[in-house]
């Protein structure tokens, strides 16, 4: 249960041998290289940069296709629900599986009909755009029940059409007619606040007929079509419905096409691998003929690693393998911890994973977050309801590796919750009422003290930990001036300020009183010991003191143990209470529906309080005392898996 020790290893190997150095690594699935080509090392300057980026660029543009037809078949593919999706999960291949239905895949072909469909349903999309716009123009001029073309070939007339406000409809009538013979007026229609209109003017007129528009504010409108409007209209809305019958047809001829969809799926994993492989490259040196490769492995696989490497090279190589400097913060991070523990590495990643030369939290949180986590969710029936669903999707659901862990991480924090839960006599609220160890309503006092209590033990455990990793590092009088003292100093004031409640004799505060002085004064003369000049060393000791308030403030945060837990199970009581409330038999067949809608709101909303609040703990009042993080995750080399799981192999 700690960080997994790790080795760096230094490979030379030929050219030649490296493309499948790289595949036996790949699968191998435990190494994770360094770039070689960052480093601004002397005796590296001699070597070239390697690269695949022909490779490269090859496979991405052959993961563009495979993406774009995943895309488009994922769309017209029967969409799964979420249990069915997690009841079925990824398909399980090994490399070589992979490799053979890959390489006697057809995906080329069926790429380039589904970009031909593709294409086809853009130049539909297109023209049916089109189409519903010039629709959209001539629908103002549907009345008009003249040929465009007949009327731009008037010989002694002009023809004009064009909009002009609707106000100006009856006196921009009477003054064209009147002071334009000779002409013809017509309005086509109105929309909104404007008037269509056309206008047939004996050229004779046509100078006072343009002066008289431009009054009114006529604005012209030129149409580039032949035809009667509503004939023209009708004609596009015949092409309309022949192109969703098109657009139909195509997009059935897509979906029959879903019968490959797994077949893009294993091609896109299968493309993905061999980037990754093309791309690790970037990371090598190399002469003419060799190639220099850096990276990391698990010192518990260096055998494996070399056995694995000799048996491609033969003895073509030389391989250096020397276990990682302690200090070095460039040692990728992997956690190992047994079953239990090693669900709740999620809550260490989610703030940082250590350095490696840290210490492990995990191990040290799991305990204080399952209790921390199970007095504030505190309801039988809650807990239970967690540990059924999880414990169904663990046997039932085809989960990942990272979905299992999600799964049994709450699977483990049910159990706390049912313990809680019978404590605090809760059971979905008050549904059931039975005899309890805590009655909330009636005991908040003491709930508060127990949540303080174990926030105090929790601080002493962190300052515990810090001593001891400081006393493992050789510096014992460290772990006296920065543990030890404050040891002192919070156990008297604990002492003192609380001993007449907890109903201690005089003595024993007396006792607490000089304990707590002799580790403040400790913390005045040690805290500043860095500083230079007895001065600085007193400002800092003093400023050390000042932390004291901090531990103040920490002990309070543990409060909300106590009042997460109290909410929680007040909400589910009330609405427990609202369902009695009503009429029979509405309580009853009406109830049930409420009682599980509203249960499960709160189950839901307690248990995201109960793990963001927690892991806050861990965070700020825990965390702070001894782990500092930072740590780098151990990226390694293998399969995406993005939608096929790869069964690794044994390599030797």
């Amino acid at each position: 249960m700690a960080i997994v020790k790790m080795s760096k290893f230094t490979l030379f190997a030929f050219e030649s041998q490296k493309e499948t150095l790289l595949d036996k690594l790949h699968r191998f699935e435990n190494v994770q290289f360094i770039n070689l080509q960052q480093l601004d090392e002397e005796h590296l300057q001699s070597l070239k940069k390697d690269s695949e980026n022909e490779k490269v660029s090859y496979l991405e543009g052959e993961q563009a296709k495979v993406k774009f037809a995943l895309e488009l078949l994922l769309k017209h593919s029967e969409k799964q629900g979420a249990i069915k999706s997690l009841v079925k999960g990824k398909s399980l291949l090994s490399y070589d599986e992979l490799e053979k239905l890959a390489k006697e895949s057809n995906y080329n072909e069926n790429y380039k009909d589904l970009k031909e469909k593709d294409n086809y349903l853009i130049q539909m999309k297109s023209e049916r755009s089109k189409i519903n716009s010039e629709i959209e123009v001539l629908t103002p001029w549907i009345q008009l029940d003249a040929a465009f073309e007949d009327l731009k070939t008037l010989n002694s007339s002009t023809f004009m059409m064009g909009s002009l406000p609707k106000t100006f409809k009856d006196t921009f009538r009477e003054k064209f007619e009147s002071e334009v013979p000779y002409s013809y007026l017509e309005v086509i229609s109105e929309v909104k606040e404007a008037m269509n209109v056309i206008l047939i003017i004996y050229k004779g007129y046509e100078d006072k007929a343009k002066e008289i528009l431009k009054q009114y504010n006529f604005s012209n409108i030129s149409l580039k079509y032949d035809g009667i409007p509503e004939q023209i209209v009708r004609g596009y809305k015949e092409r309309l419905e022949e192109i969703s019958k098109e657009e139909v047809r195509v997009n059935l001829e897509i979906k029959d096409n879903c019968q490959y969809l797994e077949d893009f799926k294993i091609v896109s994993e299968y493309l993905s691998n061999k980037h990754i492989k093309a791309s690790a490259c970037e990371n090598f040196l190399k002469t003419e003929n060799v190639v220099a490769i850096e990276g990391w492995v698990q010192t518990g696989l260096r055998s494996e690693l070399e056995e694995l490497i000799k048996t491609i090279t033969k003895e073509n190589f030389y391989l250096e393998i020397e276990d990682a400097n302690k200090e070095d913060e460039e040692v990728p991070i992997l956690l190992k911890n047994n079953s239990i523990v090693q669900p709740f590495e999620l809550i260490t990643s989610m703030y940082s994973l250590p350095k490696y030369s840290e210490i492990d939290p995990t191990p040290l949180l799991t305990p204080f977050y399952m209790v921390f986590f199970g007095m504030m969710l505190a309801d039988i029936g809650y807990g239970i309801v967690i540990f059924l669903v999880t414990l169904l999707a663990l046997n039932k659901f085809n989960l990942d590796d990272g979905q299992r862990r999600f799964a049994k991480f709450f699977m483990f924090l049910s159990i706390p919750t049912v313990v809680a839960g019978i404590v605090y006599g809760s059971f979905f609220g008050d549904l059931i009422q039975f005899k309890s160890i805590i009655t909330p309503k009636e005991d908040i006092m003491l709930l508060l003290i127990i949540s303080i209590i174990m926030g105090a033990f929790q601080i002493y455990f962190g300052l515990g930990i810090k001593g001891y990793m400081l006393i493992r590092d050789g510096k014992p009088m460290d772990a006296v001036y920065d543990v030890l003292t404050w040891y002192a100093a919070l156990t008297g004031a604990f002492l003192l300020l609380g001993g007449s409640s907890l109903g201690l004799s005089p003595a024993v505060i007396n006792i607490g009183k000089w304990v707590m002085i002799t580790g403040m004064v400790a913390l005045v003369l040690t805290q500043g010991r860095q500083n230079k000049g007895i001065g600085g060393k007193l400002a800092g000791g003093f400023y050390g003191l000042y932390g004291i308030s901090g531990y103040i403030g920490d002990l309070v945060s543990y409060s909300r143990i106590m009042a997460i837990g109290l909410a929680g199970g007040f909400i589910a009581a009330s609405f427990n209470m609202i369902i009695r409330m009503m009429p029979t038999p509405f309580n009853i067949i009406i109830g049930i529906f409420i009682f599980v809608a509203t249960q499960t709101f709160n189950l839901l909303l307690s248990a995201l309080s109960a793990f963001v609040h927690s892991a806050r703990l861990q965070y700020v009042e825990y965390f702070s005392k001894f782990y500092e993080g930072g740590g780098k995750a151990f990226k390694v080399f293998k399969s995406a898996n993005q939608y096929i799981t790869i069964i690794k192999e044994k390599q030797i």
